[in-house]
Parts: C-alpha cells; structure tokens; sequence
C-alpha cells in the first residue's frame, strides 16, 4: 500500500493578509464613504463633508475661509467703532484715559523743561496716538535727554562764539586797547539803557555790532555826560531814600527826643548833604 503524500500549503503572505488601503476617492472623484467612516468621529462625522465633496471644493473653500480670517482681523484693526477701539486698547495695554499715563521723571536735567501743562498735552497726544505707557514714558525720557544735549550745545556754541569773537577784537585792538575799548563800548550801552544786551550772545559777542558802537556811538557821546547820567541815577536813588525817611520823620509816634528820631534826622541831613 503505497503512502499519500501530503502537499504542504503555503501560507499567505503578509502582503495579503494586510489590510489594503481604502480609497480617498471613488471613480467619480468624490470622498470616499468607506474612507470617511474609517476617520475617528470627530473627524468622518464633520459637517464638513456635507459642504465638500470633492478635493477641488475642499482647497477652494480652505482658501476662502483664510482669507476671510485675514479680511476680519484687518477690519477689527481698522475699525473705527468704539467698541472695537476699546477692545483694541485692553489688547495692546493702552491706558483707557489720559489719567492712566503715570511718568516717572526722576531728576529733571538742567536745561529740560516738563510743566504740568505740557505733561497733560503729551498725555492727551499719546492717548489719541494710541500709545502704552510704556512707549510713552520711552518718548518722554528721551525728550528729557534732549532737552540737556541741547542745552550743553548751546552753552558750547556760546563759549566758542565768545572766544572767537575776543580773538577777532584782541587782533585789532592789541595790548591795552582791547580792555580800554570794551570799557568804553559798556559804558555806552549802559548809557543808553542796553545793558540788558551785553548778556545777549547775539549781540555781545557779535563782533560788527560791539565795532560799531565804538566807532559810531562812542565818539559822540562824551565821559561827562556818562559820569552825569551815573550821578544823576545815584542822586535820583538817595531822593527817594530821602522821600522815605522824610515819611518816617512825619509819621513818628514817640518824642522827638528819642534817640531813634535824632538819629533819622542824622541820616536825613546826610542825604541832603549828597545831592546838594
């Protein structure tokens, strides 16, 4: 009796045993339904494939609702609705009111000048403009640093034109000349009530001007008349010293005896003695 002989099986492959890949798309071009139900719920079950149910709409309407995000912010951004005002300045920390700017200016630099009512300008400029408090106490410390840079330059500038402006005299007016002539320039100026603008760097220290005072001006007018006008404001201040003691005199209320009157009549009899 001869023996069968068995004929192995061959065992599947791994290949066919795998589960194949479900289609995206069916032969129209559509979802898939067998694809859509193998998505998690929250993904197969979407309202979306109602709207969508083919690629090219699903890419269209990504595309569409994209820009619609980007056209909303810009109209919020742009907006001029109170609302949207409000609500754009709680975003980006901007004070509700000109009230809730709070600067901090520490020690004030020579030469910088922050009053109350500039302070409450800015205030209402940096409200309007939209500004953090930060970004505003940024403006202001930087206008304070300004202010004393500028004010160090023109001392600088002041300086400098002062030197030169020696120099240029010293040249023409060598040795003694220089201090002889500028005496005499002063004397003028204060003659004729300008001595306000010997401090004034536009004119004290403009070398054409302080030339043509003195060849202009001083040889006209004479050193008597200069000493005069000095006796005379010295004579016009001691009558007035004179005038308030004299009131003193009439208003006194104790003896004539007193050392207190005896003395005032002294000081009055002086005053008469210089503008006799």
């Amino acid at each position: 009796m001869s023996e069968e002989v068995e004929t192995p099986v061959e065992a599947p492959s791994v290949e066919e045993t795998a589960t194949q890949p479900l289609d995206i798309l069916n032969d129209e071009g559509k979802f898939n339904e067998s694809w859509k139900e193998s998505l998690s719920d929250d993904l197969g079950k979407h309202s979306i494939w109602s709207k969508y149910d083919n690629v090219t709409d699903l890419v269209k309407g990504a595309i569409n609702a994209q820009s619609q995000v980007g056209k909303k912010a810009e109209d919020f951004w742009l907006s001029e609705d109170e609302n949207d005002i409000a609500r754009r300045r709680e975003i980006m920390n901007v004070p509700s009111n000109v009230d809730g700017y709070k600067f901090e200016t520490g020690e004030i630099p020579e030469g910088s000048e922050l009053d109350d009512a500039r302070i409450g300008s800015f205030k209402e400029l940096a409200h309007k403009a939209g500004l953090t408090n930060e970004q505003a106490q940024a403006i202001v410390d930087w206008e304070l640093e300004s202010g004393a840079t500028n004010l160090q330059k023109m001392e600088q500038a002041e300086e400098l034109s002062i030197r030169e402006a020696e120099d240029t005299l010293r040249k023409e007016w060598t040795g003694d000349k220089f201090e002889y002539n500028m005496g005499k320039v002063a004397n003028v100026m204060d003659y004729l009530g300008l001595e306000e603008f010997k401090d004034d760097p536009a004119i004290g220290n403009n070398v054409d001007f302080i030339k043509a005072v003195f060849e202009n001006i001083v040889p006209i007018i004479s050193e008597d008349e200069i000493i005069e006008s000095g006796v005379e404001q010295n004579a016009a201040t001691i009558s007035d010293q004179l005038d308030l003691l004299e009131e003193e005199l009439r208003n006194y209320d104790g003896s004539t005896s007193d050392v207190a009157y005896q003395n005032m009549l002294k000081q009055r009899f002086a005053f008469l003695e210089k503008i006799s």
